[in-house]
């Protein structure tokens, strides 16, 4: 098979005679089929389509091209496209040299109330809309934005695409000083661990396990040359909880008021979603609505 051919579909009566003529004028045939007495497909080289097609023409046959193929097909298709395959290399460039600038800083969860402090702490420190995110180290940033903002009990950072996106989760306690005698830290609710901080001591959980109240999330020890060493818990630990918020009413068809209800009971936490179950028990409907939010479980 030549290195580049063309197939070709001809229609009209008497093929072989046609068959032949093509081959009596130098043309060499590949892949002959027929599909029926009035229809062939055969391919032939890429060099003989102008010789092929005034054969054709002076036969009166009509062929339709079918396609182009051969080892070096993808080179002639570049050459035919040369527009086309320059442009995607230029935008795959282009992609490639800016996929490490930060085109927005993006706010997310209930310490976004806190916004302007974060954002300038981040522009104080060089970090702004065109800056490199080779340059930043997002788990010290983390750490940094979380002990700049006494309001802010959780702070996480991720690159998004070019978007740096702020994960914040607003304190619901005053600010207390560190202590130093806390040895354990267990969860005060039930759910599933969304993320791990721990500075000091040893977790005993991981990411996406399931707690209940009272289980050991971090305990008190470290381990230093194979040898453990009892010390205190410095850790924030993120826990997606579930509750339920009840709400009647005389009317149906009211589960965006029981959504708002939800929100006013659920206003200090950081919620995830919503789901409500709506129940008519004689002439009131109960409609109960299941909240995921976030919790954060400090010690230290």
């Amino acid at each position: 098979m030549s290195l580049l051919y063309s197939t070709y579909e001809i229609n009209g009566l008497n093929l072989d005679r046609f068959i032949n003529t093509l081959k009596t004028k130098g043309i060499e045939l590949k892949n002959v089929k027929k599909k029926n007495n009035k229809q062939l497909l055969v391919s032939i080289k890429f060099a003989d389509n102008e010789k092929f097609f005034a054969i054709a023409k002076e036969l009166c046959y009509n062929i339709k091209k079918v396609g182009v193929g051969g080892k070096v097909y993808p080179f002639f298709a570049l050459y035919k496209n040369i527009g086309v395959a320059l442009g995607t290399l230029l935008m795959l460039l282009i992609a490639i040299f800016f996929s490490d600038y930060i085109f927005s800083i993006d706010f997310v969860g209930s310490g976004s109330v806190c916004k302007r402090e974060i954002k300038e702490y981040l522009y104080s420190n060089g970090i702004c809309e065109f800056s490199k995110f080779s340059d930043i180290d997002l788990s010290v940033l983390e750490d940094k934005i979380l002990s700049s903002n006494d309001n802010l009990s959780f702070v996480g950072v991720k690159k998004r695409g070019n978007r740096l996106i702020i994960e914040s989760v607003l304190s619901t306690e005053k600010t207390k000083t560190l202590n130093g005698d806390i040895y354990a830290l267990h969860s005060d609710c039930d759910g599933v661990v969304e993320n791990i901080k721990v500075y000091r001591g040893t977790a005993v959980v991981e990411k996406g396990q399931e707690v209940k109240k009272g289980d050991l999330l971090v305990d008190g020890y470290s381990t230093v040359k194979e040898q453990t060493v009892k010390i205190n818990v410095l850790a924030f630990i993120t826990v997606i909880c579930s509750d339920d918020c009840v709400y009647q009413s005389k009317n149906t068809g009211e589960e965006e008021k029981a959504i708002l209800f939800a929100k006013a009971e659920f206003i200090d936490r950081e919620i995830i979603d919503y789901n409500v179950k709506t129940v008519n028990v004689g002439d009131t409907y109960i409609y109960t609505v299941s909240v995921r939010f976030k919790h954060v479980i400090i010690a230290g």
